[in-house]
């Protein structure tokens, strides 16, 4: 039976390979290492670019809640010196329709300080959002809820 010199053991054949007296081509070894040294560069780069890329995409998301907080906390304040909301301890309280993820409370304290016959309140408006343990603090003065100035604006904020 006749056998093709490839199948042969001990004959060198095209399909033998190097152990059988072939020698490798040179090409394909350095081809190999082009291709590896490849993919090292470009996991070498793109790792710490996504890493970037996750980071700013968390900045924004901060900056986002941040801003909105801040927009809530200074609606309220302002509702407060109109007279809309009283300025007393209170909370939390959820926001009103689309805010109703958010919270807010009040907490004040005497300031021992008199500016032009007016006694001062701190208020401190604290604005959280429970679902990611967020809370935004602002703190303005106010005059006080037994302030004479304040008795002269009817309800609704509007002086007459």
């Amino acid at each position: 039976m006749w056998e093709p010199a490839s199948m042969v053991p001990g004959r060198a054949g095209p399909a033998a390979g190097p152990a059988a007296g072939v020698a490798a081509r040179p090409g394909r070894a350095v081809a190999l290492l082009e291709v590896v040294l490849a993919l090292a560069l470009f996991f070498g780069i793109a790792v710490p670019l996504l890493g970037g890329l996750s980071a700013c995409v968390s900045a924004v998301r901060q900056s986002r809640l941040d801003a909105r907080a801040a927009d809530l906390a200074v609606t309220l304040l302002s509702e407060m010196q109109i007279g809309l909301v009283p300025v007393v301890d209170g909370g939390p309280t959820p926001f009103e329709e689309p805010d109703q993820d958010w919270t807010w409370q009040v907490v004040t304290a005497p300031v021992d300080v008199v500016v032009e016959g007016a006694s001062l309140v701190r208020v401190e408006v604290v604005v959280r959002r429970p679902d990611d343990g967020y809370a935004y603090r602002l703190y303005h003065m106010l005059p006080g809820a037994d302030d004479t100035a304040l008795a002269d604006v009817p309800e609704g904020g509007a002086e007459p």
